[in-house]
């Protein structure tokens, strides 16, 4: 079994920073781990103010404006954050609702957070990738891992269309949707390849931004 690695919270989502809406403005960062994305997007100027929700507690150098620990799918939880902080210009939301049982109720709690305009930002995990694909067609594997796409806390699992289809089940509007490959050198070749039945086994993630419109 693989142990989660000690930097496992406190990764910063740089491969995401070119989805961010370019208005600056507040974010919220949900499972944010111990603040280091947030702190980043700010530093960088991409969010005026910027806060976490997680159950891991914010690091102690994070430049965060607020901070909640708790659980997401607690009963007005995430409403308590907005009548407090918000509503928000982005709304992160980085390898988080595919832990939980229903995404789709959090997403339409989410759209009520952001302002008129405001965006979603996500980046869910591709279960056609080519890890877990070749061992379905090749080996009938299906192995559970500390993190990844087969993270053994996942509760759902998402392809393209049904990550966009998440997205914007509560009526958010579809912006942008984008392959994150991992940094493995095939993956990066497939890209390349003029088939392009192929570049969704070579997504490891897909970015997705979504726009509230009402």
């Amino acid at each position: 079994m693989n142990a989660i690695s000690p930097t496992y919270h406190s990764h910063i989502r740089s491969d995401i920073f070119p989805f961010l809406p370019k208005t600056g403005g507040s974010l919220l960062d949900i499972g944010g781990g111990d603040g280091a994305t947030a702190s980043a997007i700010k530093q960088r100027g991409l969010a005026d103010r910027v806060g976490v929700a997680d159950m891991v507690p914010p690091a102690s150098q994070a430049a965060l404006d607020f901070d909640y620990q708790g659980d997401l799918t607690a009963p007005g939880f995430i409403e308590n954050i907005g009548a407090e902080q918000g509503p928000f210009d982005i709304i992160l939301a980085c390898d988080i609702l595919e832990h939980f049982v229903d995404p789709w109720a959090i997403v339409q709690r989410l759209h009520g957070q952001l302002k008129p305009g405001g965006a979603l930002v996500a980046s869910i995990p591709n279960v056609r990738h080519w890890t877990v694909s070749a061992g379905l067609l090749f080996g009938d594997n299906w192995e559970y891992t500390e993190s990844g796409i087969l993270d053994r806390t996942h509760l759902r699992f998402f392809v393209r269309q049904t990550a966009c289809e998440l997205a914007s089940s509560s009526g958010l509007q579809i912006e942008q949707v984008a392959a994150l490959p991992s940094g493995r050198r095939i993956d990066h070749a497939m890209m390349t390849l003029p088939f392009k039945g192929l570049h969704s086994l070579a997504a490891l993630q897909y970015a997705v931004r979504a726009r509230r419109v009402d």
